[in-house]
């Protein structure tokens, strides 16, 4: 049995949200993308996911020590056609241990259920192949429910039909359709080899055009891309005496 739970520091109603899930991959671009999402929107932490077998570290942000998976929340319109009154993010620096991978994203469902979040939206990285640069970085997608399909279609997303998403995207978005719970994923290519921020604004960028009703700007993404993957490469050298390196060939 796992010791996976999720705590609330504050009980908010989330029903009819949109919850965003950023784990890092490829490129830390879902990572980058989340932090966007929550500083831009202000978003709360109203609480954590934990368990004894994730890293053990804080993460320290404006002097406040935090769990390394952590849950924001704010009232905001979201959704298609503005279908969702808030959004939720929950976000992590760290990958988690596969063998607690099942049990993490069997929670995190259970807890969307529970909580009646509508639309679950997983931000991902995908192996690039050539020039990438921003301009010409195309994003993907993958739908659990034929309602998520249409809706990809709709935002002229292409649907990936042929691969593999292993990781906390792989096992959300299978167990997802398995529950016939509303799940997409947003894959853009990524650069490997370092903390790629201007992937993470490509995908920023789409979810902005998906959701009319908020206003997410990734320009800052696209402006600071430099200042942004410097601090990263910071924040990954001071966690090295206490973490291995983030698997680099996760996704193919």
């Amino acid at each position: 049995m796992s010791d996976v739970s999720i705590i609330e520091y504050k009980k908010i109603d989330l029903s009819n949200c949109l919850l965003v899930v950023a784990f890092p991959t490829v490129g830390l671009i879902s990572s980058i993308a989340g932090h966007h999402i929550v500083q831009s929107l202000r978003l709360k932490e109203i609480g954590a996911i934990i368990s004894s077998q994730f890293m053990p570290t804080a993460v320290v942000h404006d002097g406040y020590p935090s769990p390394p998976v952590r849950i924001y929340a704010g009232k905001k319109i979201c959704g298609p056609q503005d279908s969702c009154d808030q959004i939720a993010v929950i976000m992590s620096e760290f990958m988690p241990p596969y063998e607690i991978i099942t049990s993490l994203v069997n929670e995190i469902l259970s807890w969307s259920k529970k909580k009646g979040c509508r639309i679950i939206t997983a931000l991902e990285g995908t192996h690039a192949e050539g020039d990438i640069s921003e301009k010409n970085v195309r994003v993907f997608g993958v739908a659990s429910t034929k309602l998520m399909k249409e809706m990809l279609k709709k935002y002229d997303i292409k649907e990936t039909k042929e691969g593999m998403i292993t990781g906390v995207t792989g096992v959300l978005l299978y167990n997802a359709a398995l529950l016939k719970q509303d799940a997409i994923c947003l894959l853009a290519q990524a650069n490997a080899d370092y903390p790629d921020s201007r992937a993470a604004a490509n995908i920023v960028t789409k979810l902005d055009i998906m959701l009319p009703g908020i206003k997410i700007d990734a320009k800052p993404l696209y402006e600071q891309a430099d200042e942004i993957e410097q601090k990263i490469r910071k924040f990954l050298e001071q966690s090295k005496p206490t973490a291995p390196p983030l698997p680099s060939n996760m996704y193919r």
